[in-house]
């Protein structure tokens, strides 16, 4: 009876302490059953993608490798599968609440049996390496350090707050969309992000479909990236330096990552971004390698190309780093082997091999990317939309598109260096001091280098080591990926897709010296380590996050806030975003006329169609015409309620007609209200009536404006960014002084007045006797800070003088 007596006092101490401890806070509150139920999901979709990889490479392809090297590849095939197959269920259109349950636990059915035989082998192999395992010693220090670092980094996790500012209307954006639609569905305004590499946003969409708050969606999606981060990082890295430094010591070799402190910084670190998703096929097709320039093996050709077009897929910026250097290096181990082959030198069964094994990785590479060229070209008829709109008839394409595309965004926003020898040799140059120099946001860590140099400073030792090829090998990929990475976008959040393999070969250098040298060079080795590491140490506080701040403290206060009984309002995200959704009716859909700085408009839960004229090119507002040409614009859109923001004012960067004419349209909506500083109102359902004329009188004063004079709207079209700025036709009436422009006026519907013309704030008695305000337009590249103003209804102009 003792066991029963005491089993029984413990159950009565549970039920007693619970009793206790409800009164105060409500168990049903805790936080702690909402973080279980992140990781219920998390694991199980991670389960299930690691069974999806494990029967392709285990059953399909019948290939043999290492167990960390195993898991590390099966678990990056079995993500991209997984997105594959919510990227084909988003085809059907069944995206549901029900999908989220059904998916993972149907795929998880599908592979327990083979997952269960390999549970079976795992435990038989860590059972014979158990007696030769080596005890940690000061190996331990490591661990802990590196147990230290992935605690610091889930601590950001715990609050949906620490979600970055591109995630907030990219990636996840994108998710809710899909989310919200049920389906993947082409973006009727052109949405170029719905066109890029995007895969990472199909793993984020079945966290989406999660019953409850925003909050939970947006901590769920972090989970699955930061347990992505996690098997990168304890199996990839590890696998990785155990192919370049044999007997390698797995438990701990993995921390050599937390000696970069950037992971630990805004916004290089795990933030609901897609670049460690990247990291994690980039050690993939780093282990693949290897086996397959040995022999050109096709099974592992096979593997290559599917986990390089899943690096592709995911991110533009990890396309370009992790792909060329390794299709570079197979096309060369292929043409030495066809060298061999004419001279006789290789066996019958390699002599095809190297012309073979090309075409391979090029068909399965190509098809394992459809995905998104194929979904490109049936949605948009471009499969690189926008890049060739103009060349194959792309829709939807404005006339403006292709230069709104070529000088807005590819030469204005890209980092890039110039394309001369100058710009070479700054290339050249970054591939040692990008470490050194920072290539990020001043506002972040200012001119502060944070990202980690022990990679670049360890260097030095390898022309003095031995056995190093396969390190010389992996450095060459890191800095291919490099060199790409400064010519055509250098900022440093990207870099932390090629981190894994610095962290691999800062740590068989590491090893090796340790292993090689005396006393002198171990000490000098740990005081090299230490000193990035004491420098490091304090980036995990700066408080530069966009909208958090601090995700430090606002995770202690998300802790805190149910001794404080706050318990609604702790799940507060996207409060503002929410509350503009809150005010319009389900199946809505909704235009969001925002400025770049407010693009995170993450949690309306409606569907949207953006207008930024940078980022979408199917709409169009100084084509319209008129007020009116907008309205049935949106209409045809299925737009139903806009929102703008800030309310009568423009950022600068479309046209002026386009300004105008939406400014004059935003006055005709219905059920105006205000959120914040921004308008909310439903689409009209009746036609505006037209002005009788279009005409718009400017009054400039300097070439960053147009000429003054008389003009029509259809006129003012020029985009103020690009060799076209100041390409405006010759006005109706042209004025050679102010004056003459103002004497413009009574025969204007609108006008437009350059802000330096006027020091003071009056301005023509006839603009406050005859017009109002629409927007003010900032300054914005080519065009100075301008004024817009409309007619007051009801007021006529007077006909054009000869």
């Amino acid at each position: 009876m003792r066991p029963v007596l005491a089993t029984t006092m413990l159950v009565a101490g549970i039920l007693v302490f619970g009793w206790v401890v409800h009164k105060h806070y409500p168990i049903q509150k805790w936080l702690f059953w909402r973080y279980a139920g992140y990781w219920l999901g998390t694991l199980v979709v991670g389960t299930g993608s690691y069974g999806i990889g494990h029967v392709v490479l285990h059953r399909v392809l019948r290939t043999r490798m290492p167990l960390l090297e195993h898991a590390m590849v099966s678990m990056a095939l079995g993500v991209y599968g997984f997105e594959l197959l919510m990227f084909v269920v988003g085809l059907l259109g069944l995206y549901r609440t029900t999908t989220f349950f059904v998916l993972p636990i149907a795929l998880l059915g599908a592979v327990a049996v083979p997952l269960y035989k390999h549970a079976l082998h795992i435990r038989r192999v860590l059972a014979r390496s158990a007696p030769t395992r080596p005890k940690l010693g000061l190996s331990a220090l490591a661990l802990v350090f590196g147990i230290l670092g992935l605690g610091m980094i889930y601590f950001y996790v715990l609050t949906p707050s620490n979600i970055q500012f591109d995630a907030r209307w990219k990636h996840m954006a994108l998710a809710e969309s899909y989310a919200v639609r049920g389906a993947v569905r082409p973006a009727v305004e052109g949405w170029v992000f719905t066109a890029r590499p995007h895969f990472t946003s199909y793993l984020y969409t079945w966290a989406f479909l999660v019953p409850g708050r925003l909050f939970d969606k947006m901590t769920l999606a972090a989970h699955l990236e930061f347990a992505l981060f996690v098997v990168t990082t304890v199996a990839g890295i590890p696998a990785l330096v155990r192919r370049l430094v044999p007997r390698a010591d797995p438990r701990w070799i993995w921390a050599a990552r937390f000696v970069f402190p950037g992971v630990l910084l805004y916004d290089s670190s795990v933030s609901g971004g897609a670049d460690h998703v990247g990291a994690m096929f980039g050690t993939a097709i780093a282990l693949v390698l290897f086996r397959t320039l040995r022999e050109l093996d096709l099974r592992y050709v096979s593997v290559l190309g599917v986990l390089c077009a899943a690096a592709a897929l995911t991110k533009e910026t990890v396309a370009i780093m992790l792909v060329p250097p390794p299709l570079l290096l197979v096309g060369v181990r292929a043409v030495t082997l066809g060298v061999q082959s004419f001279r006789g030198r290789l066996p019958p069964e390699l002599r095809r091999r190297f012309l073979v094994a090309p075409l391979v990785l090029a068909g399965v590479g190509l098809a394992a990317s459809s995905p998104l060229w194929l979904k490109n070209l049936l949605f948009y008829g471009d499969p690189f939309y926008p890049l060739l709109g103009a060349k194959v008839k792309a829709h939807p394409f404005t006339d403006q598109a292709g230069y709104r595309f070529k000088y807005g965004y590819v030469e204005a926003k890209l980092w890039a260096p110039t394309r001369d020898l100058k710009g070479l040799l700054q290339t050249l140059v970054a591939l040692v001091d990008f470490s050194f120099v920072p290539n990020d946001w001043p506002k972040f860590h200012r001119n502060v280098p944070v990202f980690g140099s022990a990679f670049t400073l360890l260097l030095g030792c390898l022309p003095f080591l031995k056995k190093t090829k396969r390190i010389w090998l992996v450095v060459l990929l890191v800095h291919g990926g490099v060199f790409i990475w400064y010519s055509v976008h250098h900022q440093d959040r990207y870099l932390q897709a090629l981190m894994p393999l610095m962290a691999a070969v800062t740590a068989a250098i590491t090893l090796l010296v340790w292993r090689s040298f005396g006393t002198g060079a171990r000490v000098a080795l740990a005081a090299s380590l230490g000193l990035q590491v004491v420098w490091g140490g304090d980036v995990y506080f700066f408080q530069t996050h966009a909208h958090a701040r601090s995700p430090l403290k606002e995770a202690i206060d998300l802790m805190s806030a149910g001794f404080d009984k706050k318990y609604d309002a702790r799940f507060g995200i996207q409060g503002h975003w929410q509350d503009v959704g809150n005010a319009t009716p389900p199946g809505s859909q909704l235009l969001l006329h925002i400025w770049p700085d407010n693009h995170a408009h993450l949690g309306t839960w409606r569907k949207t169609v953006l207008d930024a004229y940078l980022w979408q090119f199917g709409l169009e507002y100084g084509a319209a015409g008129s007020p009116e040409g907008v309205r049935k614009t949106l209409e045809d859109m299925g737009v139903t309620h806009v929102f703008a923001e800030p309310e009568k004012e423009s950022d600068g960067a479309n046209s002026i007609a386009a300004d105008l004419l939406f400014w004059d349209f935003a006055s005709h909506l219905g059920e105006r209200k205000l959120i914040a500083v921004g308008v909310l109102g439903k689409l009209p359902e009746k036609p505006i009536p037209a002005p009788l004329v279009d005409h718009t009188a400017v009054i400039s004063c300097s070439r960053k404006a147009p000429p003054k004079g008389l003009f029509h709207v259809r006129d003012l079209r020029a985009l103020p960014f690009g060799p076209g700025a100041d390409d405006f036709p010759a006005p109706i009436k042209p004025a050679k002084t102010k004056e003459e422009a103002e004497a413009l006026l009574p025969m204007a519907q609108y006008v437009v007045i350059e802000e330096s013309c006027y020091k003071d704030k009056t301005r023509p008695a006839d603009i406050a006797r005859a017009f109002e305000l629409i927007a003010k337009r900032r300054r914005y590249s080519e065009f100075n800070a301008m004024e817009l103003y409309r007619r007051r209804p009801g007021l006529p102009t007077i006909p054009v003088t000869p």
